[in-house]
């Protein structure tokens, strides 16, 4: 017994000895605020375990910079770049190397360097040559990241390495090795995955969160006399049973875990007493299961806020709309995608047999046009959300066999745009480009895909690589052509492998198009649709609205350079 009670003691003094800090990266290029929820996820599940000394630093904080994070590290044992985006490699790649130098300075190089989050997916190119960088972390990191931390404590981290779930790094033979949950041993791959959590409900959401107006609040949630209310997001539900091949969770577990309400019920009382007015919901689909949705719709209700989420088209009806609304929601976000049917089968939009998918894909027009019928009717505010230079099936004349695949033209993307606006009247309304995210099958997969025709790198995969310049020219990859005005869609910047199906002109032809569409809506006296626009882009003048809601945009040229 008092063996034990000496062991049990030295592990605690071992966690409370060492410190860990969580760093978060800004986001360079954004259509949408939000917040990187990994930091206060992985902090409070840290400290559950006992670990006391946890740093969060969000570098989206206006008061915060990398020369804190430098000035922090003096005394780390432990350091992870959180919720990290794939987008996010070059602030990555600089940061993690000024990190490494400073520890150095101090003979501290020894201290792990971690990366987690979406920026860990095909990340074997990286990997090899940032090799201050010690391991990736890929997956849910709420037990990992506990299991990491005790090795540490324990000082045999580099030992346990090759056995921690979901890490992948480079071994001393200069091979990428990554940890399987079902495989410990070594394993060369272009990824790993820890696997999923089962029980979130200890873990508070929001624990040392630092709320950031301009970053965290949504203008999407407003009082009745333009007021921004403050904003937070929770999550509670984890996997999608779908695999779109486009998404980058397409490669995880689709087994669908719920927040208890108990759980949920007294992270909303924390917020409520922090004075948060909105919950944003980040979801993959809200609405998946019926009955949980409507509970929680009625907490939400009953804690006194308003909220919104996501869901897809063929998971919600008019009679959940009408319960959501009576419940206090406010707005519904659906990833449309694309409206015609060729380009839903060579997205893998839908499950089952080919047969079954052609089906679904002929029904889904119909069914997103009385789903935002729906919407209207019950007064719920809504997003249409398309992918512009998708690819399309092309079928046999009986419509019964997919034979090949081909990229869409711009007159496809105008269709379903006129589909959008005219049929569908939505409040609101946002383009991406097709981005190759790795960890999706668009990206990952080799050889002919669906994905292929319009994939820069053609059969090879898109790995994170690409997303790197320092990476790009060190391995020669192919770039896709580099224009502002890419920044009309969604978070499209520099270094990223977009589709080759779009260019600068077709981008700005169909943005000044569907401006038109919205325009002329207004003067015949409908509702105004709101385009979600890079902030950058309103503050330079080169998109304008009025007081009607009417657009007008600069010349193509104006958006070369910024």
């Amino acid at each position: 017994m008092l063996i034990s009670q000496t062991k049990s003691q030295q592990t605690f003094a071992h966690i409370n000895s060492i410190k860990i800090l969580l760093i978060g990266e800004f986001i360079k290029h954004r259509s949408f605020n939000g917040a990187n929820k990994a930091l206060p996820v992985l902090a409070s599940s840290l400290v559950n375990a006992g670990f006391s000394q946890v740093v969060q630093l969000d570098l989206e904080r206006l008061d915060l910079s990398i020369n804190n994070v430098l000035n922090e590290i003096i005394n780390v044992d432990l350091i992870i770049f959180a919720g990290c985006l794939t987008t996010q490699w070059p602030e990555i790649d600089e940061h993690s190397r000024k990190i490494f130098a400073q520890l150095q300075k101090h003979g501290r190089e020894t201290v792990p360097i971690l990366v987690g989050g979406y920026a860990t997916k095909s990340v074997e190119d990286i990997a090899c040559i940032t090799p201050w960088i010690t391991a990736f972390c890929n997956g849910e990191g709420e037990e990992s990241i506990v299991e990491i931390a005790h090795a540490v404590a324990r000082g045999t981290f580099y030992e346990e390495m090759k056995y921690l779930p979901g890490l992948c790094f480079m071994n001393q033979n200069g091979k990428f090795h990554r940890v399987t949950p079902d495989d410990s041993r070594n394993a060369i791959f272009h990824s790993a995955i820890a696997p999923r959590i089962n029980n979130f409900d200890d873990i508070d959401q929001n624990f040392g969160f630092i709320h950031i107006p301009q970053v965290h609040d949504m203008n999407i949630f407003k009082f009745s006399d333009g007021r921004q209310l403050k904003t937070a997001q929770l999550f509670t539900q984890r996997g999608c049973p779908w695999a779109c091949y486009f998404c980058n969770k397409s490669s995880e577990s689709n087994n669908v875990v719920r927040l208890s309400e108990a759980s949920f019920r007294r992270q909303l009382k924390q917020l409520k007493e922090r004075n948060y007015e909105a919950v944003y919901l980040d979801v993959d689909t809200f609405t998946v299961h019926d009955k949980a949705a409507k509970r929680e719709a009625e907490i939400l209700r009953e804690e006194g806020f308003v909220w919104g989420s996501n869901t897809r088209i063929d998971k919600i009806n008019y009679e959940q709309m009408r319960y959501l609304v009576e419940h206090n929601c406010v707005y519904m976000f659906f990833g449309v995608e694309h409206t015609l049917p060729e380009v839903s089968l060579a997205s893998h939009k839908f499950n089952g047999s080919v047969a079954s998918q052609i089906k679904q894909a002929f029904d889904y027009p119909a069914k997103i046009a009385k789903v935002f019928q729906d919407m209207n009717k019950a007064g719920l505010p809504s997003s249409y959300f398309l992918i512009l230079g998708l690819p399309k099936a092309q079928l046999n004349d009986d419509k019964t066999d997919i034979i090949g695949y081909e990229p869409t033209t711009f007159a496809d993307d105008i269709q379903a745009i006129n589909f959008g606006i005219e049929k569908c009247n939505p409040d609101f309304l946002n383009f991406n480009v097709l981005r190759f995210m790795p960890g999706s099958i668009a990206a990952d997969t080799v050889g002919d895909c669906s994905y292929s025709c319009v994939r820069p790198s053609g059969k090879r995969p898109i790995t994170a690589g690409y997303f790197l310049p320092r990476s790009v020219k060190h391995y020669d990859y192919p770039q896709s052509q580099e224009h502002g005005v890419y920044r009309l869609c969604e978070s499209v910047s520099k270094y990223q492998p977009i589709t080759t199906a779009m260019n600068p002109q077709r981008v700005y032809d169909t943005i000044f198009y569907t401006m038109h569409l919205i325009n002329t809506k207004i003067d015949r006296g409908d509702k105004a649709t709101k385009l979600f626009i890079d902030r950058d882009l309103l503050a330079l003048g080169l998109v304008n609205q009025d007081e009607r809601g009417k657009y007008a945009i600069a010349p193509l040229e104006d958006f070369a350079n910024i």
